[in-house]
């Protein structure tokens, strides 16, 4: 029994490193590796909409849907699919939403190596800006994952790392009730709500999604939150 004890010792110790690794890179609210805005201010009395994975196809009902409540997202946009809709990302440059680094080609980082993960970055900031006229400030790594890559190249990009406090789960099969529900029932001033406007796999639509928008803005309406750009919520945190 003795002798199997360093053994056990060292299964929790390497079981612990890799929770804490886990954690480090997967954690939403992790500050671990670098610092992660994953919430804005409660004092604006605002949420913020963003959206990952565009532009597509739907890009463009969303704007449609956002438009006529003149209100303002943000918009993740993988590099490859602003190549693919160059339109549709200039068009939610010109209707004044914001526009974040979500990538080139939507890898996990942690598999990445320190130059694969730079290119992904670089690269996405320099298609957003040529096609768009648009500087990115802002950048949220494929499901959330960081490394301390990422977060250096990140730093050289001026690239500000924006998480989420909540989603509407809209990656899964669900419908446009259930999204809205799953937003309502815990959006509260200074959240910052994901959803997606596109499809990183390009093998879902997002119709549920746009579906949901009405009921989403409705809800929080009658919450007396106001829908806010990200930058409004976020404005007093810095890049480190």
């Amino acid at each position: 029994m003795l002798d199997a004890l360093p053994v056990i010792a060292v299964t929790v110790c390497s079981s612990a490193g890799a929770a804490g690794v886990y954690y480090a890179a997967y954690a939403v609210r992790s500050q671990w590796l670098g610092p992660t805005v994953w919430r804005g201010r409660a004092d604006t009395g605002s949420v913020s909409l963003t959206f990952d994975d565009g532009p597509s196809a739907d890009t463009e009902r969303v704007l449609d849907m956002l438009d006529s409540h003149n209100l303002r997202a943000t918009f993740f946009m993988v590099g490859r699919q602003v190549e693919r809709y160059p339109q549709t990302a200039r068009r939610v440059a010109a209707c004044g939403h914001e526009i974040g680094n979500h990538s080139y080609s939507h890898p996990i980082y942690l598999y990445r190596s320190p130059r694969g993960t730079w290119r992904q970055l670089e690269r996405t900031q320099r298609v957003i800006a040529d096609v768009t006229g648009v500087q990115a400030r802002f950048a949220r790594p494929p499901c959330g994952v960081r490394t301390l890559s990422y977060f250096r190249a990140a730093r050289v990009l001026g690239l500000q790392t924006v998480q989420w406090t909540l989603a509407g789960f809209d990656w899964k099969k669900r419908t446009p009730s259930q999204i809205a529900h799953d937003v309502l029932r815990r959006a509260e001033a200074g959240s910052i709500i994901l959803l997606h406007d596109g499809d990183s796999e390009n093998l879902h639509d997002r119709s549920a999604t746009v579906a949901s928008l009405p009921l989403i803005i409705e809800g929080l309406n009658e919450k007396g939150i106001r829908i806010a750009p990200l930058s409004d919520l976020i404005e007093d945190s810095e890049i480190k």
